[in-house]
């Protein structure tokens, strides 16, 4: 039988053994949500170097979203310590000890890491062992007994909490895999029984009805979903989630005047009791208007969607519609206030992910990078603060919208329209800088350069200095990558042993890496984001083909591929022409301690990984990837 490790085991474990007493100790032995947990590290008798600090608490699982999942611990006498205070939906948690560069990685043992377990009152409360089961693909990657511990943490939630539907839904998922055709069909029955019921309780619930929406995804019965919502709008049609899916069908339809036939006929059948649901329905009728130039019935709606809370990515859509006011020059003097109104509440601007839940409403996740990120947009109010002036022909006040914002403000296209403003007062003088901060924001930008090189044309700038005038801007926007590189920038080894060939199932071996900057781009023909990220991947590619000292390795990760699978997509699509190649090696992604898609590792020439990018990140690729092998290159 599996012992389950709880936080009292552990602790029982800290105090019995003499390697781990000195090592990490929790306190409260049993933490209640809202609790100050201490987690307390000594280095002595640890596999730890004397000279190693300082140290981190990692959090390889938990739902602490508005924490780090990286938070430095305090040196004090010997013992490194960190206070953390449990949020108030606080459940299961477990966290590693590393040093600044992870070489150095403190666990509970070779298989698992240290729990933070919740309780109340002294018991249990539902969903650790939940969170138990889905953070053991975290806690031991290489292990090939996930699945049944998986199925035995999930036995034990239900044993406590038999009511948790998305355990008891995770539990038939897992035993499907491994059941027999009959079994399985009779799994699936008892599932949407569960979901069923799930329903039933309160099928007016929003949030019920995403939670059984989750349910169908965990069941795998993704086409159920759309069937849900149909059921949800034959049955209630003029309750407030009838009408908000009914809005969401209809709003898709590409016929607008079809569409705007279609809402009217659904406002008919407002009341007190759904009138919440027409907002998307305000904002479709707003945009339609504003885009035909009826300010008179723009006007009617934009007081209906500017009115809704608690939302805090209304601030987006606020700064959306001042944008599609200003793009076609329609109720600017409303459009100028609402920017104002958001400039003045720029603080809730929604610059982080977050999350939603019934239970605790809106939940903003910790970004170290959001006083920088708020000052960007800062920028970006102003400047379209300054272009609303300007149309609404107050050139002095545009000017000094434009001296505030110009120095922080990174958006090319703002950029863009503010050199354009200024060159339609003819002040050439003032746009020059402004087109070469758009430059410097977006070099590969055809559009940018063109105007760019048009402006220096008027200033007298001969053809032939032109390549020397755009060789100093790369090198001052490549400068604030290599500031930040000299910062960030790693050094472990690429491995020597790999499995992997190309699309003519020949093997790409170290001799074909060795000597040159190697960018490895992990994929798959299933990720969004990977195939999304492959125009741009593309654009600095091609900039790099023809070098003999830069190598791309565009790598299907073989996660849920074959060769063949890779092969089919590389030859459907052929307006991407780098090199294919398919990773046979099944290990290969942990020992590279690579979990998600798209991951782009960048290895110098002695094959050391120097860089490491993770997720999308759209047009940003071009310039960050570009200066990273840039750097590099200047290293060697």
């Amino acid at each position: 039988m599996i012992k389950l490790l709880n936080l009292s085991l552990l602790l029982v474990l800290l105090q019995t053994s003499p390697i781990l007493r000195a090592q990490v100790s929790i306190m409260p032995a049993k933490a209640a949500a809202g609790d100050t947990v201490t987690i307390s590290f000594d280095p002595r008798g640890s596999a730890a170097p004397s000279t190693a600090g300082p140290f981190f608490v990692d959090f390889g699982y938990s739902n602490f979203y508005e924490l780090p999942n990286r938070i430095p611990m305090q040196q004090q006498h010997g013992r490194w310590q960190v206070q953390v205070k449990l949020p108030p939906y606080a459940n299961f948690s477990c966290f590693t000890i590393s040093d600044k560069d992870k070489k150095f990685v403190q666990q509970a043992s070779d298989s698992s890491q240290y729990e933070i377990y919740i309780y109340k009152q002294g018991k249990l409360i539902a969903g650790n062992y939940l969170g138990k089961s889905y953070s053991l693909p975290v806690q031991n990657k290489t292990s090939d007994r996930i699945v049944a511990l998986q199925e035995h943490y999930l036995k034990e939630e239900l044993r406590l909490y038999p009511d948790n539907y998305e355990a008891r839904l995770r539990l038939i998922a897992l035993q499907m895999k491994e059941g027999s055709p009959a079994r399985q069909a009779q799994l699936l029955k008892e599932g949407l029984a569960v979901i069923e019921k799930k329903f039933r309780s309160n099928p007016l619930s929003e949030g019920n009805l995403n939670k059984v929406t989750m349910g169908y995804l965990i069941l795998g019965q993704n086409q159920k979903v759309d069937s849900i919502r149909r059921v949800v709008v034959d049955e209630f049609p003029n309750e407030k989630i009838g009408i908000s899916y009914r809005l969401n069908t209809l709003l898709r339809e590409p016929d607008s005047s079809a569409v705007v036939a279609g809402v009217q006929q659904l406002l008919e059948r407002r009341n007190d009791s759904n009138k919440e649901a027409f907002g998307s329905a305000y904002e479709y009728l707003f945009s339609y208007h504003v885009q035909r130039g009826d300010s008179a019935a723009a006007r009617t709606y934009l007081p209906l969607i500017t009115t809704w809370e608690p939302d805090p990515y209304k601030w987006r859509a606020y700064r959306n519609y001042v944008q599609l006011m200003l793009d076609h020059q329609i109720l600017l003097r409303e459009a100028s206030r609402l920017n104002l109104y958001v400039l003045d509440s720029v603080a809730a601007y929604p610059v982080s992910l977050i999350r939603y839940f019934p239970e605790t409403g809106y939940l903003v996740a910790h970004d170290p990078a959001r006083a920088d990120k708020i000052e960007a947009v800062k920028a970006e109010i102003m400047a379209s603060q300054g272009l609303l002036a300007a149309r609404l022909n107050q050139p002095e006040a545009a000017r000094q919208w434009f001296a505030r914002s110009i120095p922080t403000l990174k958006s090319p296209a703002l950029l863009r329209a503010v050199a354009g403003q200024y060159q339609q007062w003819n002040d050439a003088e003032s746009a020059l800088p402004v087109l070469e901060s758009a430059y410097q924001q977006a070099p590969f930008d055809p559009k940018i350069r063109q105007l760019l090189e048009d402006a220096i044309s008027l200033r007298g700038i001969r053809t032939a200095d032109r390549q020397a005038y755009f060789s100093k801007l790369d090198r001052q926007w490549k400068q604030h990558y290599y500031q930040e590189f000299a910062k960030t920038i790693g050094s472990s080894p690429f491995p020597a042993a790999f499995s992997i060939v190309d699309m003519a199932r020949r093997p790409l071996g170290p001799q074909d890496l060795e000597g040159k900057i190697v960018v490895i781009d992990f994929w798959a023909t299933w990720c969004k984001p990977c195939i999304a990220s492959f125009p741009y991947l593309h654009q600095v590619y091609k900039k790099y083909a023809d070098d003999p000292r830069v190598k791309f390795v565009v790598l299907n990760s073989g996660s849920g591929n074959s060769w063949d699978d890779a092969y089919k997509w590389a030859q459907a699509n052929p307006q991407f022409d780098f090199p294919f190649y398919y990773n046979q090696d099944k290990k290969l992604s942990n020992k590279l301690g690579i979990t998600s898609i798209p991951t782009t590792l960048i290895l110098d020439s002695k094959g050391n990984i120097r860089f490491r990018k993770v997720g999308f990140e759209g047009e940003k690729l071009l310039q960050s990837l570009d200066a990273m092998i840039e750097y590099l290159k200047e290293q060697e």
